[in-house]
């Protein structure tokens, strides 16, 4: 029984496309290994990032101009971090 020509061509297509879904699949695993382990990481603490957040907006309820002074520091401190970054990968 053989199959047609036109089907024979079908075939070896698909199978092409088959292996460079299997390439592309490798390479995408490659690329998001990084984000991939920050998102285990962070569902790995999520009850105390959820509890830490709790409490954080309780104490912010109570205090409101420390948050902005903190929210301050806290862009402050990733620009300088930023900024250091910059300067280390130019050399």
């Amino acid at each position: 029984m053989s199959l047609s020509p036109k089907k024979q061509l079908l075939l070896r297509k698909v199978h092409q496309q088959r292996i460079e879904l299997s390439a592309g699949k490798r390479e995408w695993s490659l690329a998001t290994e990084r984000y991939d382990r920050a998102w285990q990481s962070i569902m790995h603490y999520r009850k105390y990032l959820i509890a830490g957040s709790s409490l954080l907006a309780v104490y912010n309820l109570r205090h409101p101009s420390k948050l902005v002074l903190w929210a301050r520091r806290v862009v402050g401190i990733m620009g300088t971090v930023k900024l250091i970054r910059k300067s280390l990968q130019s050399r």
